[in-house]
């Protein structure tokens, strides 16, 4: 018998996926600056909520990794 694959495992892998797209262009930023920068800019928001979302993206993962169970 298969068990149910939980639906947060799915949104943690989709979470991690985007936090490390947005992290990793905020690094690219770093290299590249933009012409016309937003305001507070040098706050380098990209990096901290990439960063953010991949930790949250990570533990959710792990947390609802399906178990194989023995019958």
């Amino acid at each position: 018998m298969r068990e149910e694959i939980s639906i947060w495992f799915f949104g943690g892998v989709l979470f991690l996926i985007y936090g490390v797209i947005v992290f990793s262009e905020g690094l690219w930023e770093l290299g590249h600056p933009l012409v016309n920068p937003p305001v507070l800019n040098n706050l380098h928001a990209p990096i901290w909520w990439g960063a953010m979302m991949g930790i949250a993206g990570l533990s959710y993962t792990v947390k609802f990794w399906p178990k194989k169970h023995k019958s």
